[in-house]
């Protein structure tokens, strides 16, 4: 499948920019973040829209808030979707905030003088990046297959420069009662950003497919989920691989844990009725870790 899709675009990667699209890979959901950011075919709230746009099909109608604060609080995250179905198709959309303030602005006493010890950078002030990213939702399907599509726009304020563009995903899922499976392209036809001053960047292609089952156990009124997500950034070499477990107790109460490239993800999660409430922890190997919230109404 990598192999098709890289002939599919390489017009496309050969204008790509690396690394152009990381502001959009912190993840979204408290429940998939603590399933190892696996959530490729999950289907349970809005954050769906961020991790495959078909999968929209099977959510029901629902409305998911999320605050994250990243690297205990460097880098601010906050995420907002909502999901409507209609007949055989849905729509939603949702909208990313990226927020990192505080960053220190240096300059050295002495401009002509090379950095020294009678010569330190001093701070003079600080300044904030962001990032916003908007989603716009369609897919269409029936009980065992669905196909969908996310319009995007960016805007990045770099403090010392904006830049603004767009970009389109598409996603498929197919399933029955236990098992599912589903890939996603991310910025399939590659995502412009024009900067100020008149610079362009693309954002190169990403795939990922993803395996889930659900495993009942009908004595206690309880079930499994699993889901292996495969991870590949067509413009760096290699994979990564993402994976999760989740026991759900009669719905109410929920217990996840999962890797995240090799982090250690966990969490759990409340459900009252339409209400679900669920956190996630991530740990990082050279940064502090990350802790996500998210409330999630169905209507």
């Amino acid at each position: 499948m990598s192999c098709i899709v890289r002939i599919l675009i390489l017009p496309f990667l050969l204008s790509a920019t690396k690394y152009a699209g990381e502001f959009q890979d912190l993840g979204v959901g408290a429940r998939s973040c603590a399933m190892g950011g696996a959530g490729v075919v999950q289907s349970v709230d809005p954050s769906v829209l961020y991790f495959n746009p078909a999968a929209s099909y099977y959510t029901a109608r629902s409305l998911l808030i999320m605050h994250a604060e990243n690297f205990a609080g460097l880098v601010k995250n906050d995420f907002a979707g909502i999901v409507f179905s209609r007949l055989n198709s849905t729509f939603g959309g949702a909208i990313q905030y990226l927020a990192v303030d505080g960053i220190k602005l240096t300059r050295l006493p002495d401009s002509n003088s090379p950095v020294g010890n009678n010569n330190r950078p001093i701070a003079y002030d600080t300044a904030g990046t962001k990032d916003i990213v908007l989603y716009i939702n369609g897919a269409r399907g029936n009980r065992h297959l669905a196909l969908g599509v996310n319009i995007k726009v960016f805007y990045r304020d770099l403090s010392v420069i904006t830049g603004a563009g767009g970009g389109m995903d598409f996603g498929a899922v197919v399933r029955n009662h236990h098992f599912r499976f589903g890939i996603s392209l991310r910025d399939f036809v590659l995502a412009p950003i024009i900067w100020s001053n008149g610079t362009r960047e693309t954002i190169a292609t990403k795939l990922t497919a993803g395996v889930a089952s659900i495993v009942p156990i009908e004595k206690f009124n309880s079930k499994i989920n699993l889901e292996i997500d495969f991870i590949k950034y067509f413009d760096i070499e290699g994979f990564d691989l993402n994976a999760g477990i989740e026991f759900a107790f009669r719905s109410l109460v929920y217990a996840r844990a999962g890797s995240n490239g090799g982090r250690f993800t966990i969490g759990a999660g409340i459900g009252y009725r339409r209400f679900y409430l669920d956190y996630a922890f991530i740990t990082h190997t050279d940064l502090h870790g990350s802790n996500k919230i998210s409330a999630v109404l169905r209507f």
